[in-house]
């Protein structure tokens, strides 16, 4: 089984039910619709056959909403996207017409006095590179220095500028109301500077009917927002490396220093992380992906990542469903050579979880020690499946939650999978339920399993943990039979 998780992005390449199933067989774990392209019928039809192909098929996956936030962006090009050319002048201007190989449609609060002549200004990732020649209240033109291809609603960033702006605005809200309509489970908040835009976001989500079951997933990409770490870590579930315009907002040489930074301050905290932004570019056109795109997959899943994100590849690229299964050989085979042990000693627990990480400590402990093929916790709020998959086991984690919500919130978590519990439960019923996960999850290995729970389990927080060993089916003459292990408080 492998333990890190998959974020494909939808788009025209994947949005058809057909084209979902596979990328599910391919191993995807979670879909972002990425409201910065498209338009809202789009986006919530894109929804419904998510949520109907997953129904159909009986799994159950995250689904993340990621709004568009302050960054700016050209509008649409003619036939989707234009070749520029070193030393080619190109302007920006204020005219909502598809653009070309000449100019494109900008909108930028305050166009007045927001450029000047000699100022650099960045697109996309920050691959095409131009340079303000003049502007006035109506255009910016510039001159192309680092030519390249520019798509459709491509991002712009003028490095120069103070542009004053609302992380979470009227036009993100918009969309994520509607996109609530259809139900999601993660808000992928962009461009965040501290843990009062996540706050914010949150207030919002629980004043509206199914945002209190929504998380928020805090984009990291601005400079701010490395200063900021520790409080948007406290007020979000989860954080994104958002590596294209974090790239632009810190010196490149140090990206990959952040990004290492950012992974053990998520854990530390207990939040998941998402590694993301060409990952496997190349295979927009080509159907492997470059030495170095798989080097840089495995160094995210040994940084101890919990899920690595396709974008462009999975959304408009060729070969999207390869893109994904490459990401699933590449993590699977890093795996095997992850320590988890230089992480664990980070990891810390507020007054709130104090006694629920002891608890996951024992549990993870037990397990190595008695070479167990899982652990088993039930979980009402998911917390404790991700205390658990915080301290990085070797095993897998399958978690028990009467909640749905929360099953597909912890699809984005490392090594958990989950599965709906009992209506009822107790210890007896728990052992059973634990050997029949096992037996679906890794049917041909052996050996004991490591349950957690609440005793007398319903109601309770976790405060147990115990061994489950197999029944025996044969006996030493050929004889059918079973051995039992008698079931108590401390032996189950």
């Amino acid at each position: 089984m492998r333990r890190t998780k998959i974020l494909a992005t939808l788009g025209p390449a994947t949005h058809r039910p057909e084209k979902l199933r596979q990328l599910l067989d391919a191993g995807a774990d979670a879909f972002r619709i990425n409201l910065s392209h498209g338009t809202s019928e789009e986006h919530r039809a894109t929804l419904r056959t998510v949520h109907r192909v997953c129904r159909q098929v009986n799994r159950e996956v995250a689904i993340v909403v990621d709004v568009q936030g302050p960054k700016l962006r050209i509008g649409e090009l003619v036939g989707g996207s234009v070749r520029l050319a070193r030393g080619a002048k190109w302007t920006l201007d204020r005219t909502p017409k598809p653009g070309t190989a000449s100019r494109a449609f900008v909108e930028i609060p305050g166009f007045e006095g927001i450029a000047r002549s000699g100022d650099p200004v960045l697109l996309g990732d920050g691959d095409v590179e131009l340079s303000v020649e003049g502007a006035d209240s109506t255009s910016i033109r510039t001159r192309v220095v680092s030519g390249g291809v520019i798509r459709s609603n491509a991002g712009l960033f003028l490095p120069r500028a103070r542009l004053r702006s609302t992380v979470f605005g009227p036009k993100d809200r918009a969309g994520a109301a509607l996109a609530l309509e259809d139900g999601f489970d993660y808000l992928a908040l962009s461009f965040v500077q501290d843990e009062k835009d996540v706050l914010s976001a949150r207030r919002w989500l629980d004043a509206r009917p199914g945002g209190a079951s929504v998380g928020i997933i805090g984009k990291i990409e601005r400079a701010e927002a490395l200063r900021a770490i520790d409080g948007i870590l406290r007020t979000a579930d989860g954080i994104m490396v958002a590596r294209g315009d974090l790239g632009i907002e810190v010196p490149l040489e140090r990206l990959a220093l952040e990004q290492k930074m950012l992974i053990r301050r998520a854990n530390s905290a207990g939040r998941f992380s998402i590694v993301a932004t060409q990952m496997l570019l190349s295979m927009l056109n080509s159907p492997r992906p470059t030495r170095a795109e798989a080097t840089d997959v495995a160094n995210a899943v040994l940084d101890g990542a919990d899920a690595v994100m396709l974008s462009e590849e999975s959304a408009v690229g060729q070969y999207p469903v390869e893109a994904v299964r490459w990401l699933d050989r590449i993590s699977a085979a890093t795996e095997t050579q992850f320590d988890p042990r230089p992480g664990r000693e980070g990891v810390r627990s507020t007054e709130e979880t104090k006694a629920e990480l002891s608890v996951a400590r024992a549990a993870v402990d037990l397990a190595e020690n008695v070479q167990a093929r899982a652990i088993v916790t039930p979980t009402h709020s998911g917390r404790t499946a991700r205390l658990i998959a915080t301290l990085r086991p070797e095993c897998p984690v399958l978690a028990l939650s009467s909640s749905a919500a929360v099953r597909r919130r912890l699809a984005l978590v490392r090594a958990v999978r989950s599965f709906p519990a009992l209506e009822h439960s107790n210890l007896q019923s728990l052992r059973r339920r634990s050997l029949e996960l096992l037996r679906e999850v890794e049917p041909v290995e052996r050996g004991p399993i490591v349950l957690t729970a609440g005793y007398p389990v319903e109601g309770r927080p976790t405060n147990l943990v115990t061994v489950v060993e197999p029944e025996v089916r044969a006996s030493a003459h050929g004889r059918r039979g079973a051995r039992r292990v008698r079931s108590g408080p401390g032996n189950l």
